[in-house]
Parts: structure tokens; C-alpha cells; sequence
């Protein structure tokens, strides 16, 4: 009986991520991925999962409040962390070297999830916080993103150069090649999977905005807001967030005279 209340659980859970282009399902998500993850620490897909729908929700149903997403940021690293705390590979060499950049090369794909998720939450919630933070997270955050592109350079639609060419937009301690490099970067990801639309946007608020590059700006949020959505598509809701975000950007763009002389 118990064994089937937890299949039915996460029958659930699964069905509310799905629709999870509804904020009150993307929500309704996260407590019950939160219920099952409770249910069984060792459950690497319900753990790696939850860690997804913290990020979701901050960078998605809460884009607009500074607090609550940076909670939720917090919250999906705090996850993973708790994962790796739990991963009798990484304790071993974290214990014998001492240095976690080191232990996260012991994990296989398995955990590209955990880790990309997690990181991802690390690096939005450290992008807000200033210099200092910025400079100390970014050992890991390289380390991670570097190790899941060894073990898959193809993992979720161009995430790599996605995450690089943002990275490289607000690193303080790129080089003078940076935006060359993130350019580049953004362009890979587009090549990779021309159909995820968060690319677009990103690049345009991190690299067109940064190099003032005005016609760049419009053509990218432009081919986001004209694109179609399909719900079918694993990636449907991101895609209708993304256009939603183009939306804004270009009134944001316009209000505050992003590109004035």
C-alpha cells in the first residue's frame, strides 16, 4: 500500500511539472517533489528533479520578486548540496584531497542533473549579491559546469555555452577576449538548439545590452516574441516564460533608454 501511495505521489508530482506552464502547478510541484524527496533521501532522479523546480520557480513564476527567487536560488543549492553530502564518492575524495572541485570530477552523468540545477541557482543567486561573492563562488561554478560538458556536451539544449556566455557577460574576472568569447558561446548554444528560445534572451540582456548593440537586441527578443509555442514540446513552458520575458525586456529596453547616446 505504501509503495503504491508513493507511485501515486509521484505520478502526481510528475503531472503537475508537466503543466507547469500554470504558476499554481509549477508551485504544487515543488512541494510535492519536496514530499517525495523527504520520503527517500537517496533518490537521485526525485532530488535532482526538485532541485530543477526551485530554479523554475525563482527564475520563472518569481522573476519579479527579488526576495522569494532568491530564496528559492538559495533553496536549490542548499539541495544539492545535501545531495553531495549524501554521495559516498564525493565525501571519499572530498575527504582524502580536501578540495570539492576535485571530489565533483568523481561523479558520473547521473548527477549532471543535481549539478547543473544546483549551479545554475548558485550562479543567479551569487549574480545579485556583488564582487566579492561573485569571485568566491566562481571556482565552483566553473568546476561543475566544466565537468557535466566532459561528460555530455550536448546536455539540455546548449546549457554550456549558454551558461559561458553569460558567465563571461558578468564575470569580473574575464578577460579582455570576453565578450568575443561569449559571443561565441551564445552563438554555439543557438546552433545546438535554435528551438530553445531562453538562449535568445539571454543573450540579448546579458551580450547585446553589455556591447550596447542595439540591432542585435531587437532581432533576438524579435525572434523570440514571433515564435510559436508548442506545449507539446519538452520545453514548452520555458518557451512560454522566455516570450513573456522578451516582452518585458523590450519595454524595460524602452523605459529606461538602454540604448540612448
Amino acid at each position: 500500500m505504501n509503495k503504491q501511495l508513493i507511485e501515486i505521489s509521484q505520478q502526481l508530482a510528475d503531472s503537475l511539472w508537466a503543466g507547469r506552464q500554470d504558476p499554481d502547478n509549477a508551485l504544487d510541484a515543488l512541494y510535492a517533489y519536496e514530499y517525495l524527496a523527504t520520503r527517500d533521501s537517496t533518490a537521485l532522479p526525485i532530488w535532482a528533479k526538485l532541485v530543477h523546480v526551485y530554479y523554475f520557480n525563482a527564475d520563472y513564476i518569481n522573476w519579479q520578486d527579488s526576495t522569494r527567487r532568491d530564496n528559492l536560488f538559495a533553496e536549490g543549492y542548499t539541495m544539492t548540496r545535501q545531495i553531495l553530502s549524501q554521495s559516498k564518492t564525493y565525501q571519499s575524495v572530498l575527504a582524502t584531497s580536501g578540495d570539492p572541485k576535485l571530489a565533483v570530477q568523481s561523479l558520473g552523468a547521473e548527477y549532471n542533473q543535481v549539478l547543473y540545477w544546483g549551479t545554475a541557482c548558485l550562479a543567479k543567486w551569487a549574480a545579485t549579491k556583488g564582487e566579492i561573492v561573485q569571485r568566491g563562488q566562481r571556482p565552483w561554478i566553473l568546476a561543475v559546469i566544466n565537468h557535466i560538458h566532459a561528460l555530455d556536451a550536448n546536455f539540455y539544449y546548449g546549457a554550456y555555452d549558454r551558461f559561458m556566455g553569460a558567465m563571461l557577460c558578468v564575470d569580473p574576472l574575464a578577460g579582455e577576449n570576453a565578450m568575443v568569447q561569449a559571443r561565441q558561446h551564445f552563438e554555439n548554444a543557438i546552433a545546438a538548439a535554435p528551438d530553445y528560445l531562453g538562449t535568445y534572451t539571454l543573450m540579448a540582456e546579458y551580450y547585446a545590452r553589455l556591447t550596447k548593440d542595439e540591432n542585435l537586441f531587437y532581432q533576438l527578443l524579435t525572434r523570440v516574441v514571433t515564435s510559436s509555442v508548442d506545449s507539446r514540446s519538452p520545453v514548452g513552458p520555458e518557451n512560454f516564460y522566455e516570450k513573456k520575458r522578451a516582452e518585458y525586456l523590450l519595454l524595460q529596453a524602452k523605459q529606461e533608454g538602454w540604448f540612448k547616446p
